[in-house]
């Protein structure tokens, strides 16, 4: 029979606390994900007693259908957090052909009251009333202690510094901590201005305002100079300013040309760590990668040289004044946050790993913690533990720490994206637009369009980051070509973080997929959610078959020769409700000469290379790669029978491109708006089979102001 577990408990030496989802091990806590202690608590349910594998599905699994290999993995994580050794078990032993046994000592997590010599009856009853006050005090204590030691800043909101039209975004404090810069956008949202806020007046200064657009200032070490990005319509510089002089002054100060940077894509932040060094990221080899600059002022600042660091990849990137960078990255679909030295040997050392990126990133002024930002400003320390500090109404566009304060402003909005739809006419030499009409409202936030092969139907995803409820809210919402007003049809449960949509071949159902490898169907008409596949590190090659009775898709198996991995074939029926295995030990399912480029979906773990790779070469002669490449990152394409739509960004405007592929033709569809500053956001087109009908995601607006949390003192938790 279950028994009751308490909330703390002791497995040999490791301490386990299930309401707070963390161990103890050699005195370090961390966190667990609650699928593994679900496991646990099954396998102290039944302490002493080998629990099988099918019990395991059924309980962790209830109404879904997994692989065996799932419950393989999942002990292999839960051995992994305890540090257990399935060689030489500790904790959970391995019974052959049956499934798993718990054999770790388990005893009641330790307290003081166990050190207190036992009352005999001739203690009085004073003595007896003064032990239970001190045993309560130090059960109290062992409370504490056996918490994490993580020193907590309080912090307390104070104001918000701005309140305009538009966004204001790049904060950077000067080394001073006095001034704040950020970059401001005008009303059209086309370009942004340059400003700075004053702490000591409490005003806001505007530094430049040319009629072009200034972007992303940072501050020179000694607080004399402002280096930031201008951009054009056709080019883009790193500009320098003189800023030591009364603030009053700073907008008429000379501007030094420094050098060229790349126009075809948003500019990530510059950082100079010294006075002859400054860093940002450039486009190269088909990827982001990180550059130095080093200057010289002779007498006025210039650029001496410039060089690629290392093979990093940085989506974006902070570093400090002991010229420590964290980085964060991406890989095959997860995102790691990285600390690296730049003075040393330039090896990655892993901090955090996520599904999800968390942008923007930011070093504090204490060592070993640094800031996430997004949906919650959130501190975390390098062990994990994590201090929510502000919960915004949408979400957190950008953030600064005073340097000499330890406050933190930030940027926090709501951005309007909505989703459009266009009917072309492919037959002429130009493609005509025949209708374009708005699909959904900019009350949130609508993406992942999906079209269905007959382009009759669009199913997309509406996103409403925060709420004054204090909720995300996402749901799956159908529209039909021929109704005026889309229909919800499914609500998601707040951990499902969409990845994309596929339409059935008949229309009847839509597969979701999310960013933790599971699969769900929704039916159309019964407007039920139903999960169907999950358990999977690697999922590949989902489809429908084309009676659109079946979904074929691809998965990583342990089972095969010499316990590597191997891909498998599955297939699931939608009347019988089950998957089955089809083939064991298959190829990779890539594109190749039976598999054309347009039959390839999201699902498959090499479509986004394909796609780009394809474009790259088609277009290397029309297109520079560095304006591609990144234009690629920011828009997924859309690709149909008869050629690829997809999105060319130039400096802030969006531009629909269509190549046609039988005619090696490249045309141009339509303008899509500007797009000022990157959200954290998925924007993509989607297309039917004969590519008539195109939807596609639009940011119709970003509004932000500047909010400031006060530092308060240091204390532990």
């Amino acid at each position: 029979m279950p028994t009751t577990i308490p909330k703390q408990l002791l497995l040999n030496d490791v301490l386990v606390d299930f309401a707070a989802l963390k161990i103890k091990v050699a005195g370090s806590w961390c966190a667990v994900e609650a699928k593994q202690l679900v496991l646990l608590k099954l396998l102290l349910n039944n302490q002493g007693q080998p629990v099988s594998r099918d019990l395991i599905m059924d309980t962790l699994w209830p109404n879904v259908v997994v692989s065996d290999n799932s419950v393989s993995q999942l002990v292999t994580q839960l051995r992994k957090s305890l540090h257990d050794d399935k060689n030489t078990a500790l904790f959970i032993r391995t019974v052959p052909r049956v499934g798993y046994q718990l054999i770790a000592k388990v005893s009641d997590a330790p307290s003081f009251l166990e050190k207190v010599t036992p009352t005999t009856p001739r203690i009085s009853a004073l003595f007896v009333a003064v032990g239970l006050i001190l045993g309560a005090g130090l059960t109290l204590v062992s409370q504490y202690l056996l918490s994490p030691n993580v020193p907590i800043l309080n912090y307390e909101y104070q104001s918000r510094i701005t309140s305009a039209p538009g966004a204001e975004v790049f904060l950077r404090y000067s080394p001073s901590g006095r001034y704040l810069a950020f970059s401001q956008s005008n009303d059209q949202q086309s370009q942004f201005d340059l400003a700075v806020y004053d702490h000591q007046s409490k005003t806001v200064h505007s530094i430049k305002s040319s009629g072009y657009s200034e972007e992303a200032p940072v501050w020179s070490p000694d607080g004399k100079w402002l280096a930031y990005f201008r951009y054009d319509p056709i080019s883009c510089d790193i500009r320098v300013m003189p800023v030591s002089n009364a603030i009053e002054t700073w907008r008429l100060s000379p501007e030094f040309r420094l050098t060229r940077c790349q126009q075809s894509h948003g500019p990530s932040k510059l950082h100079w760590v010294d006075e002859s060094t400054i860093y940002t990221t450039h486009w190269q080899d088909e990827q982001p990668r990180l550059v130095k600059y080093t200057l010289g002022f002779s007498p006025t600042p210039t650029l001496l040289d410039q060089e690629i660091v290392g093979d990093f990849k940085p989506i974006t990137f902070d570093i400090n004044d002991n010229k420590k960078m964290l980085l964060l990255e991406k890989d095959q679909g997860w995102f790691s946050v990285s600390e690296v030295d730049l003075t040393g040997s330039l090896k990655r050392n892993e901090i955090k790993r996520s599904r999800h990126s968390h942008a923007p990133l930011l070093f504090d002024t204490q060592d070993n913690y640094y800031w996430l930002g997004d949906d919650a400003l959130r501190r975390y320390d390098y062990q994990g533990n994590e201090q929510v500090v502000h919960q915004p109404l949408g979400f957190i566009a950008d953030l600064a720490v005073n340097p000499q304060t330890g406050d933190i402003a930030h940027a926090e909005g709501q951005a309007r994206v909505n989703l459009y739809q266009i009917e072309l006419d492919l037959s002429q030499d130009t493609p005509e637009i025949l209708s374009t009409m708005q699909l959904s409202s900019s009350a949130r936030m609508d993406i992942l369009p999906a079209v269905s092969p007959d382009g009759q139907q669009s199913a997309f995803i509406s996103l409403q980051r925060r709420g004054i409820t204090g909720f995300k809210h996402i749901e799956v919402w159908l529209k039909h070509k021929q109704r005026k007003a889309a229909n919800l049809i499914a609500t998601l449960p707040s951990d499902i973080t969409p990845k994309y949509l596929l339409f059935s071949p008949n229309g009847d159902n839509v597969l979701l997929a999310d960013e933790q490898q599971n699969i769900y169907l929704i039916n159309t008409f019964s407007r039920r959610l139903v999960p169907i596949i999950s358990g999977f590190d690697q999922l590949n090659g989902v489809h429908w078959s084309q009676d659109s009775h079946s979904i074929y898709y691809q998965v990583k198996s342990a089972r095969g020769i010499n316990k590597q991995p191997q891909w498998q074939d599955w297939r699931y029926d939608i009347q019988l409700m089950s998957n089955t295995l089809v083939a064991d030990n298959t190829n990779f399912e890539t594109l190749d000469e039976e598999h054309a480029l347009w039959q390839l979906n999201s699902s498959y773990l090499e479509h986004d290379l394909h796609v780009r790779t394809y474009l790259s070469r088609v277009l290397e002669h029309q297109l520079p790669l560095s304006q591609l490449l990144p234009s690629l990152e920011l828009f997924k394409p859309a690709v149909f029978k008869q050629g690829i739509y997809y999105v060319l960004r130039q400096g802030h405007q969006l531009l629909l491109y269509c190549y046609l592929t039988q005619q090696n033709r490249n045309v141009f569809i339509k303008e899509l708006g500007v797009y000022g500053y990157d959200i954290d956001i998925n924007l993509n087109i989607s297309s039917s089979e004969d590519g008539s009908q195109v939807v596609f995601s639009q940011v119709d607006g970003i509004e932000t102001d500047i909010l400031l949390h006060k530092a308060a003192k240091a204390m532990s938790q």
